[in-house]
């Protein structure tokens, strides 16, 4: 485990009130947290990058610490800035714009908006960014922000000390709780606190990528569509991403710290998929060095690539550092190995670093559009991205949900995830993942779908409209052939029992899990007409 930010926010709480001038200057009596001023893409998908609103005057102020402070089991240095304020949005505009992905509240928790203001710094690199990852860099310009974040949270006497922070994805042309969406079940069942920050400028600004059907999703900007809310909110481009994500981290931790909350942290993880999980490879490596705010990271999806620090460039074949401090888990479906290509970037389990790969599962799949809309998964749901056929219909969520359980106890306790197998590649002139005769993914973390099959879950493209190519497929076996598999129902539901007990004995399934997932699948067995 890292910092002790259950010690060290409260005691901190006076000294966060002017980060760009020395604690000591402030006038405490007048403090408040909560409102007065405070101390992958895909490769073709780049953000923007506006002319930042460069700050010459003055220099932000880092906190830093030589000494360890009370609470605390261990020295270390603090070196990270706090925004200038962060204000609740409540009563403005017309309430929280929520991200795509955005799952209904576990029961018991409550959410929130808060708006963040501040000067943000970005990074350069000192010498060559090498796809080792072992990247050095220095602060650069500095420039005027205002972002938002969302917490979500349980009440106090459920918490469970854990705070996931996730970067929002922008990949659509708009904030994206893609995590959140897959992750919430175990968040909620779990007890840990949510924070979503809008880190990057399409986040903020939005854009039209082109890629959305019409009239799908407005991607007009915060701004625009709620100007009463958010008309003053500005960002200066991905190269301060970085550490907005920081600065929005540690004033979420601020105020979940705060008696009005009464949620100190003990751990604190970040967490983001696909582009995000690419700009968190380059915070691993080039950022976290110098912050060391996050016990760990729960890299989802990535591809092969990660931005350059000063975002001027798209890396390839870029590996997590392998001197990194804290517990790093880097979770990858069939898709992210190909067509993302991150089978060029793949690493040995080893120091703090470990990867999943899961067969059977696509980059995105049905359950990411349709569970926040409170729908069951339906495979045909793509024909509304104008995707041909059916998409991928596999295991993710589940899966996902067993490694932020193992990787939250890693974080924790030390407790290492459980190991897995990698999923079988062919390196030709394209990666082409190796199959059995069914056409199922050979290797990789197992699941009763994948074992006891009812239907072939791909990750590999069906389409290229859109987004289509990282939906994978799904292709139903007849029931002739279902018949020759297995002899009755019964016999059915023994494989499935059997392939879910061992999913959940090598810790790819938590019990709760695999059980919902015998449950649908007998359904699905039955309905295909097995007796």
């Amino acid at each position: 485990m890292g910092k002790n930010w259950a010690a060290f926010l409260p005691a901190y709480a006076l000294c966060i009130i002017t980060v760009f001038s020395a604690c000591s200057s402030t006038n405490n009596e007048e403090s408040n947290i909560n409102s007065v001023p405070t101390t992958e893409s895909e490769k073709e998908e780049a953000s923007p990058e506006p002319e930042p609103a460069a700050v010459e005057e003055s220099e932000p102020q880092e906190m830093n610490e030589e000494e360890p402070m009370a609470g605390h089991d261990e020295k270390y240095e603090v070196a990270f800035r706090f925004p200038n304020e962060w204000v609740p949005a409540d009563g403005l505009g017309e309430g929280i714009l929520q991200p795509l992905g955005d799952s209904a509240l576990p029961e018991g928790f409550s959410e929130e908006e808060y708006l963040v203001a501040g000067e943000a710094v970005s990074y350069v690199p000192e010498g060559p960014v090498a796809s080792d990852g072992f990247w050095t860099v220095t602060e650069n310009s500095a420039a005027a922000y205002k972002t938002r974040m969302i917490l979500r949270h349980p009440p106090a006497e459920q918490f469970s000390g854990v705070v996931v922070v996730e970067w929002f994805n922008v990949t659509a042309g708009v904030d994206n709780s893609i995590d959140w969406s897959y992750l919430s079940e175990e968040i909620g069942r779990s007890g840990h606190a949510y924070v979503g920050v809008s880190a990057q400028y399409v986040g903020v600004m939005g854009r039209d990528t082109g890629r959305i059907p019409q009239g799908l999703i407005d991607t007009r900007g915060l701004p625009v569509r709620d100007p009463d809310r958010y008309g003053d909110l500005i960002h200066p481009g991905d190269a301060y991403s970085f550490d907005i994500f920081s600065q929005a981290t540690v004033a979420g931790l601020a105020i979940l710290a705060s008696p009005e909350y009464g949620l100190p942290a003990t751990s604190v993880v970040a967490a983001g998929q696909s582009q995000s999980a690419g700009f968190l490879t380059a915070y691993v490596n080039a950022v976290h060095p110098l912050v060391d705010i996050f016990d760990g990271f729960l890299i989802h999806g990535r591809g092969d690539g990660a931005p350059n620090p000063s975002v001027d460039d798209s890396l390839e074949n870029v590996l997590i550092r392998t001197d990194v401090n804290v517990p790093v888990l880097i979770y990858e479906t069939e898709t992210d190995l190909t067509v993302l290509q991150y089978v060029n970037a793949r690493q040995d389990d080893a120091g703090n670093i470990r990867t999943w790969e899961v067969a059977g599962a696509a980059h995105a799949d049905t359950y990411s559009i349709t569970y926040p809309r409170g729908f069951p998964r339906q495979a045909s749901i793509g024909a509304a991205l104008g995707c041909d056929g059916l998409i991928n219909d596999g295991p993710q969520h589940e899966t996902l949900q067993a490694a932020l359980h193992h990787f939250v106890a890693w974080v924790q306790n030390g407790v290492i995830p459980p190991a897995a197998l990698r999923i079988e590649v062919s390196m030709g002139e394209e990666p082409v993942i190796v199959r059995d005769e069914m056409g199922i993914a050979i290797g990789g973390v197992r699941t009763p779908p994948v074992e006891a099959p009812l239907r072939i879950l791909i990750g590999d493209p069906g389409s290229s409209e859109g987004f289509c190519f990282l939906f994978g497929q799904t292709f139903d076996i007849d029931l002739g052939t279902l018949q020759g598999m297995y002899s009755s129902l019964a016999t059915y539901i023994e494989a499935l029992t059997a392939a879910a007990d061992e999913s959940v004995a090598n810790g790819w399934l938590l019990p709760e899990d695999a059980e919902i997932m015998v449950e649908e699948e007998t359904r699905r067995a039955e309905k295909a007409g097995l007796e």
